[in-house]
């Protein structure tokens, strides 16, 4: 990014504001103390927070059958659209009070309260009551006329019949019913519930329309934010004649800016950012990497001064969704699905869907190593044609004996999670390098040298692999070259006893950091094994509990307990499978390779919605 400062004269401000709108070019420098105290920006962010809320609500809802326009025009139509939702809220809150006011009737069935108004004009009174079964007594019948109604849920519902003035002793509950009588209560239920849909129905029709409608009103309300965010950024100088503004803009389109600028009567300097400027953000990977965009985008752009972690995220990431997905036949349907939605998808859901389909195809490679294929363990099945490779899957039956009883899997996931790790360290030490120097790394680079050594060291005897007596000695003396660095050079600068006192304190945080974190990576072989146990559980039931039924019943019943069975499963897994991922980027590959972030997005000043 280069930092652009400008001078205007007020006269032209206004005019060089829309030309500078339509390069579309700088990212102006926000003086968010002001724009804070803005009440005008601020009622306008909230429109936009607004008509944001009403799309997700309106996407929600699609009836291709009847599509009308909405009886509101473009200022008062979200005004329009949230009082329907109001209305909605307030009818489903009313539906509640009455359907429990509705409800008090059922014990005591039908009944006239004119015949019981007139009973009492004539001197007698009637009392409802309800009472535990147990706590009932039957000489209330003959002191009060007590009579039961009905009898639900352990208790009894009674009325007494007695002479006006007639004192009650009894132990039960008297029971007052709603003002509204059983008809009037039924009458307004019924015409809530009318209402309920009529909205539901017109929401519905309306859905297309208000959702194109909102997107460009939101767009052309952020017209006016970004410029009332300009006009609280602007400096006036010299008996306010002179407006100076700052921004920002990518460095390859200087040229370019620079060009028009001096067409233009503005005083104009590029420069290049200080470590106290607070630069915009603008990502810039690869095809591919540009696919994982949207993930690191979910925790925090790097600031300015850090390296994107995007590129370095991604082939991990697509691993870890393959072996936590782990079964071949789930990746095949999240291939062909986004393939085919891809065909004709949007421009801006269309990144979406190729990452859809890089995941899949890892998901089929990994379900093909490990021998896993819609629930079936392709290493158990009698097929002639799989003879030649079942001993090749990745499983325990055929590794194990080779890992000391291990899973392979396992012993995957956690060799790629020390390897994230240690790739996570030296990304840490680049960014040191890049911010501090070369000197500050080089702790960080013993560490990852003294972890290396360390398992070669101790990892090779275990596999029963001997280490010549001659490299082990070199090996011995390049972990002491890295005690050396980690325990009295991790602090350039500073006292022996600091740099030694800090190294104990670093071995401290290494040894219990470092055995949670890789541990943290064996939820890759646990998430995929449960999902392709359980997918196997699902074929074992369609067929074990469909044997001996008619062919076309079980063939029908087989169907629909594997369709079922597996769509749990694969939703199930689909979940895991994006939020662990990212837990193991944004904890413990985030955590090691230091990343802050923080950043903010580039977004330059520019029309949003065509006149």
């Amino acid at each position: 990014m280069m930092k652009l400062s400008l001078l205007i004269f007020y006269k032209e401000y206004q005019t060089f504001l829309g030309e500078l709108r339509e390069k579309g070019m700088v990212h102006i420098h926000e003086n968010t103390e002001r724009s804070a105290e803005d009440t005008d920006l601020q009622a306008k962010l909230m429109l936009i927070k607004r008509a944001g809320e009403m799309i997700t609500h309106m996407q929600s809802r699609n009836d291709v059958e009847r599509i009308e326009k909405v009886k509101a025009d473009d200022e008062h139509l979200l005004d329009y659209l949230e009082s329907l939702y109001s209305r909605q809220e307030q009818i489903e809150q009313q539906l509640v009070g009455l359907e429990k006011d509705y409800a008090a009737y059922r014990p005591w069935g039908q009944f006239s309260r004119e015949t019981i108004q007139k009973l009492e004009a004539a001197g007698w009174e009637f009392h409802f009551f309800s009472v535990p079964e147990q706590k009932y007594q039957e000489e209330w019948e003959a002191m009060y006329d007590a009579i039961i109604i009905s009898e639900m849920m352990g208790q009894k519902y009674f009325v007494t019949v007695t002479p006006a003035g007639m004192k009650l002793e009894l132990e039960a509950d008297p029971y007052v019913f709603p003002l509204a009588t059983l008809d009037e209560l039924k009458k307004q239920i019924k015409g809530l519930r009318e209402e309920l849909v009529k909205i539901g129905e017109e929401l519905d029709a309306i859905s297309q329309d208000a959702i194109d409608r909102l997107k460009t009103y939101r767009l052309r309300i952020t017209e006016v934010a970004d410029k009332l965010k300009v006009e609280d950024a602007v400096q006036a100088f010299v008996d306010e004649k002179v407006i100076a503004l700052e921004g920002w803009i990518p460095m390859e389109r200087e040229a370019e800016m620079r060009s028009f600028l001096e067409t233009r009567d503005v005083y104009f300097e590029f420069t290049r950012p200080t470590p106290e400027d607070d630069v915009p953000v603008q990502l810039k990977n690869n095809a591919y990497s540009r696919l994982f965009e949207p993930v690191t985008k979910m925790f925090a752009l790097p600031q300015y001064k850090e390296l994107d972690l995007t590129p370095f995220l991604a082939p991990f990431f697509m691993l870890f969704f393959g072996m936590c997905m782990g079964d071949g036949g789930y990746g095949l349907i999240i291939w062909l699905v986004c393939f085919i939605l891809e065909r004709k998808a949007s421009p801006s859901i269309k990144g979406y869907l190729v990452l859809g389909q890089y995941l899949g195809i890892m998901t089929v490679v990994v379900g093909l190593l490990t021998g896993s294929f819609f629930g079936i363990a392709l290493d158990s099945v009698e097929w002639s044609w799989l003879a030649g490779v079942k001993s090749l899957f990745l499983t325990e039956a055929n590794y194990g004996k080779y890992l000391g009883g291990y899973n392979p899997m396992m012993i995957i996931a956690v060799a790629v999670g020390i390897i994230q790790i240690l790739y996570g360290m030296c990304l840490s030490a680049a960014r040191i390098t890049k911010q501090f120097g070369f000197k500050y790394a080089v702790s960080t680079l013993g560490w990852v040298g003294a972890i290396i050594l360390l398992g070669v060291l101790i990892g090779l005897p275990m596999l029963q692999v001997a280490i010549p007596e001659v490299l082990k000695y070199v090996l011995y003396v390049l972990l002491g070259l890295c005690a050396l660095t980690i325990y009295f050079y991790n602090s350039p600068g500073k006292g022996i006893f600091t740099n030694f006192g800090s190294g104990l304190w670093g071995t401290y945080n290494m040894a219990t950091g470092l055995l949670g974190d890789t541990l943290s990576y064996i939820r890759l072989f646990a998430i995929g094994l449960t999902g392709s146990i359980l997918g196997g559980v699902f074929n074992t039931l369609a067929f074990q509990l469909t044997d001996g039924l008619p062919f076309v019943v079980k063939f029908i019943a087989v169907f629909l307990i594997l369709i079922i069975g597996h769509s749990i499963n694969f939703g199930l897994c689909m979940i895991s499978s994006f939020v662990h991922p990212m837990r193991l980027t944004f904890v413990e590959f985030y955590k090691n390779a230091g990343f802050e972030g923080g950043g903010k997005q580039y977004e330059p000043f520019r029309k949003k919605v065509n006149d």
